[in-house]
């Protein structure tokens, strides 16, 4: 039995790696008990899941029983007792469970360094994140591992689109670290070019209504934005191109996402990025482009209209997230990591 708890709410990282954790456990014969608040965006998806039980409650109420270590829920407290092992997917949580800390790991989504110095487990999911915190912490007392997330893969083949026009995707929290002020560059570029290329961004958050306005006093009409989709796949099957212009990016959950539905991919060099297309990133799907660089972003656009090249990266792609990024993998690696820590 494994246990995860959590204290996050939102769509995203935390909420799909919990998903993901629960499959890969599920092809080793793993139950999983996952702890987190009743209003948690993963609750629904989880409990579809033929291995996870859900212990769901108020996040206040979580807090308590975090302060008093369960006192009050003793079910709860005697599945953490019994468990083979524990992920926290929280980096404060870290203090409410050091005595387990010979089976506890701790998940570093963020690829920050706070809450590192432990002497449990530190999951991190880039090499980038890794080598920065042993370059920050040499002589630090915790087991540090690097386990990249794991992706299903999807059973539908792919091709060619037959869109008109080249349909370019981008999809994220509208803030000022995921670039989308670089793209509308990018588009206002290749409208000036009359290039044929339709820009979608998928999302929302605190920059929605700056970047509407940009976008509207640009009188660009190749760049519209859409807000979110409860289904993210079946645009990425529309779709020709995905292009993420992050800043920083730890990992990137949908650039994996966007691979496994045949997308090639543009993107900035964050750490997830590293990770997923290494040094020869077109031998692995991608394009890389400078930060901040629009004129890099509209030139990998135009470059894509080339049916054979998109259609080899396309296939790089595809090859690349289920070689190195599956749902075995994953599963081989946290086996691997309960035996370590026996």
């Amino acid at each position: 039995m494994i246990l995860s708890i959590t204290l996050d709410r939102k769509k995203g990282g935390i909420a799909n790696s919990l998903i993901s954790y629960s499959k890969a456990l599920d092809l080793i014969g793993e139950k999983h008990f996952v702890i987190l608040p009743e209003d948690a965006a993963a609750k629904d998806d989880l409990l579809n899941l033929p291995n996870v039980q859900i212990f769901s409650i108020k996040k206040s109420l979580l807090y308590f029983h975090l302060l008093t270590r369960f006192i009050f829920k003793r079910d709860y407290k005697n599945h953490i007792e019994d468990s083979k092992w524990i992920f926290i997917h929280n980096s404060k949580l870290i203090n409410f469970f050091n005595q387990y800390s010979f089976k506890l790991g701790m998940i570093n989504h963020s690829g920050k360094l706070r809450n590192t110095l432990h002497r449990a487990f530190n999951i991190f999911l880039t090499h980038a994140g890794y080598e920065r915190f042993i370059s920050h912490y040499p002589d630090n007392e915790s087991t540090n591992i690097v386990i990249p997330h794991g992706f299903e893969q999807l059973s539908e083949s792919f091709g060619l689109k037959k869109n008109k026009i080249l349909k370019v995707i981008s999809a994220g929290r509208f803030v000022s670290k995921k670039g989308f002020n670089d793209l509308i560059k990018a588009a206002e570029k290749l409208q000036r070019d009359n290039f044929p290329v339709q820009i979608e961004l998928f999302g929302s958050g605190p920059l929605e209504a700056e970047l509407s306005k940009k976008i509207n006093d640009l009188a660009l009409k190749n760049i519209r934005l859409i807000g979110w989709t409860e289904d993210l796949h079946n645009e990425f099957r529309k779709a020709d191109v995905f292009c993420i212009t992050s800043l920083e990016e730890p990992f990137g959950l949908i650039i994996g996402e966007a691979m496994m539905s045949g997308l090639p991919v543009i993107s900035t060099q964050t750490d997830g990025a590293i990770e997923i297309f290494g040094t020869e990133p077109e031998k692995k799907g991608a394009i890389y482009v400078d930060f901040s660089s629009p004129d890099e972003i509209k030139n990998a656009i135009q470059a894509l209209i080339n049916d054979e090249k998109r259609l080899l990266l396309a296939q790089n792609a595809h090859d690349n997230i289920n070689t190195n990024f599956s749902l075995e993998r994953l599963s081989r690696k946290l086996k691997d990591l309960f035996e370590y820590a026996d």
